[in-house]
């Protein structure tokens, strides 16, 4: 018999893991940490992975639609957007909204997601599948040039071009585990 691996249901107090923000006290926790798939049917039904973790309490940079999470604390599921804590090899994923500090929230892994870019990327990234890094700056990520070779793990791949400072669409390619 083949294995079978189900995904569980996840309680959504916002209904919607791009909006999710409600308060750690009194959250029960079973749920933190979980990984899931949704289809969202307001970008042209894609299909979008996404991990439910728990917003560091203190931060240099608060989080911010596509700002880039590290992983604070891998086995607690807690991320930050200060990468001078976390480590640039620690990427955890992208959040979607502005969540609150020590608030529950989801992180986007994997699909197409808008990122924050640092004001001078290494690359200017465009639809050919630039590899996307994260940034020595806190909550941004880097792009780097065809052919050069990654020293930090990948978010993605970039699938359009930055429009001056604005969030560019990356194909997240992250695999959620902690």
């Amino acid at each position: 018999m083949p294995n079978d691996y189900p995904q569980p249901a996840i309680y959504l107090q916002s209904g919607s893991p791009a909006t999710e923000n409600r308060p750690a006290d009194g959250y029960s926790g079973g749920e933190l940490g979980s990984r899931f798939t949704m289809v969202d049917k307001a970008d042209s039904d894609r299909a979008k992975g996404w991990q439910l973790v728990q917003l560091d309490s203190t931060m240099d940079v608060a989080p911010s639609a596509g700002a880039v999470a590290y992983w604070r604390n891998r086995t607690g599921y807690i991320v930050t957007t200060d990468v001078s804590v976390a480590g640039r090899g620690n990427p955890a994923g992208v959040f979607p909204n502005a969540p609150t500090y020590d608030y529950i929230c989801c992180v986007q892994q994997q699909g197409r997601a808008l990122v924050q870019l640092q004001t001078s990327p290494t690359a200017v990234p465009d639809d050919t599948g630039k590899i996307v890094i994260p940034s020595a700056t806190d909550a941004k990520a880097d792009v780097l040039a065809a052919g050069t070779a990654a020293s930090y793990p990948a978010l993605g791949v970039s699938v359009g071009a930055s429009v001056s400072g604005q969030p560019f669409a990356v194909d997240l390619q992250l695999d959620g585990r902690p």
